[in-house]
């Protein structure tokens, strides 16, 4: 068997930024609250610990009404994902599947909250789903229990690469055991990741390296002069944010897959 993996971020990749939609729907404003959290981020803050812990406080000062990790989830479900982002895995998979020696795998790895993640659209459609989590206490959401920054996003296609996906979030530290590349369960040249900005520089830089592809999601009508400076000196193919079967997007991700195949 083998095994490709689609590694995608969530927001502004996937779907529309769940946190921003989140505000929307408890009536703020979420510019008002991204300039909050850059003045955090200037004053040292790790970006995705500064937009939870701030998220966190609205929660408590009722701000926000979805105040567990279930009404998070229930409010996700709510929210359209990008055109074919719920189905594109499964497509691609019936168009290589000629026989069963290759299947397509698809993972999300994102700083966003996982509990909101698995509970939209895309829910059901991926292997797996990584993000921040937050734990709650008497009935409410209290605090953060994981977040995934820029550079940790790489401990988790580590993960992916070497099978243990299933057990990273209670032994983190497997993803440091000592694997021969031959005996890895996806080869990092099987790996296709997708993202939209500059928190996911790390992850292209690492997949690219090691023979795998980058693909730029452009979901934004213009992009900031530093991530265009960047996909031009990466030379990297940037796409719609369309996943539907006629899609550029969507032939783009078929073309690489199927040339995987080939390996």
């Amino acid at each position: 068997m083998k095994n490709i993996a689609i590694i995608c971020d969530c927001d502004n990749t996937l779907m529309p930024d769940l946190p921003s939609l989140l505000l929307k729907d408890n009536e703020m404003e979420p510019q008002t609250f991204w300039d909050e959290i850059d003045v955090m981020v200037k004053d040292g803050w790790d970006p995705p610990i500064a937009w939870m812990t701030k998220l966190i406080k609205l929660i408590q000062d009722r701000k926000i009404k979805q105040n567990t990790n279930e009404k998070l989830a229930e409010f996700s479900a709510s929210v359209d994902t990008y055109p074919g982002a719920s189905t594109f895995i499964k497509e691609i998979n019936s168009k290589l599947r000629i026989d069963s020696a290759v299947s397509v795998e698809g993972y999300v790895v994102s700083s966003g909250i996982e509990s909101m993640m698995k509970g939209s659209k895309i829910g059901n459609s991926f292997t797996d789903i990584f993000g921040g989590r937050l734990y709650e206490k008497d009935g409410t959401i209290a605090g953060i229990k994981s977040s995934i920054t820029f550079t940790e996003k790489t401990k988790f296609i580590f993960a992916i690469n070497k099978g243990i996906t299933s057990q990273i979030r209670e032994k983190p530290y497997d993803v440091n055991d000592f694997i021969p590349f031959e005996e890895r369960r996806i080869p990092f040249e099987n790996m296709i990741y997708m993202g939209d900005g500059p928190s996911d520089i790390p992850c292209f830089s690492m997949i690219e390296k090691l023979g795998g592809t980058s693909i730029a999601i452009d979901s934004k009508d213009e992009w900031s002069k530093k991530w265009e400076y960047e996909l031009r000196n990466r030379k990297m193919d940037s796409f719609k944010p369309d996943y539907t079967k006629k899609s550029e997007l969507f032939s783009h991700l078929t073309k690489i897959s199927n040339s995987i195949t080939q390996l």
